[in-house]
């Protein structure tokens, strides 16, 4: 994208970098097509009515949409972006396989919504000042998360017998919730080393910081074409059991031959490319 303004072009993105990610990455661009068409072969429009479809369904394209986005900045050099964002795509990836596998727990995803909706107003309230929410919206929210919040109760103290609000949906930890799923395989790359990016770490600054002597230190602001390669192959795969969820919540015509084609083209791509040293 360019735009020109008072003599000055600016250029959103770096055609050094797109023509460098084309020559690294040229076996996944060829087959990029396939897979790109099985992405519009599971998520044509449906008409669903269960919870459960429609959660996987939508959930599963929210997941192609962090795609994109992560091969976006894959394809501009922004490596550290792109594992930001690779954290987000694991998580959601995650929660849909797992309540793929566990649909009777899809009503405490859905209405959990209501106890994040009140955090949001108390939020609110108490940065912006009393007001924020008309009282007919306050008493809505508030009468939505009486009906639900008993269920999101979990102990605090068993001596005591005290209880508090859980800080989500499920009682299973996350890290524990992947490990019951097969993208469990997946939690060092596709999460833990991500979240140092994500997450205000030591290790998000160090990785951008070169030492010199004297004790003189500057930031690196070159290309991150190391961790862009990393983040691709990861959410690469991670799409991958997305479309197979789909395909066996919807058993969609073609499509479980259209993933093994996709599968197939992920292990030509990547199986001669040295895995990754973190």
């Amino acid at each position: 994208m360019q735009q020109e303004k008072k003599g000055r072009t600016y250029v959103f993105g770096f055609e050094e970098e797109w023509r460098d990610f084309e020559k690294r990455n040229a076996a996944f661009l060829e087959r990029f097509p396939r897979l790109e068409q099985t992405m519009h072969s599971a998520f044509g429009t449906r008409n669903l009515s269960e919870p459960i479809d429609k959660f996987v369904f939508m959930f599963g394209r929210v997941c192609v949409e962090d795609f994109f986005e992560i091969l976006l900045c894959c394809a501009n050099g922004n490596g550290q972006a792109a594992q930001k964002l690779l954290r987000g795509l694991y998580e959601r990836a995650v929660t849909l396989r797992y309540l793929r596998e566990h649909p009777s727990e899809i009503d405490d995803f859905l209405d959990y919504f209501h106890v994040n909706q009140r955090k949001l107003m108390i939020a609110c309230e108490q940065t912006m000042g009393k007001g924020t929410f008309t009282p007919e919206h306050v008493a809505e929210i508030e009468k939505s998360y009486e009906e639900v919040k008993d269920r999101f109760m979990i102990t605090d103290c068993e001596e005591c017998d005290t209880k508090r609000l859980n800080h989500t949906w499920s009682k299973l930890d996350f890290v524990s919730m992947a490990n019951k799923t097969a993208l469990g395989k997946l939690i060092v790359p596709g999460y833990i080393i991500p979240l140092r990016q994500a997450h205000a770490t030591v290790a998000s600054m160090t990785s951008r910081m070169a030492a010199g002597e004297n004790d003189a230190i500057s930031f690196i602001d070159t290309a991150q074409r190391k961790e862009a390669d990393n983040a691709l192959r990861v959410s690469h795969n991670i799409i991958l059991d997305v479309l197979r969820v789909e395909d066996e919540q919807f058993n969609t015509p073609g499509l479980k031959e259209q993933n093994e084609s996709c599968l197939q083209d992920f292990v030509d791509i990547w199986q001669n490319r040295p895995v990754p040293k973190y």
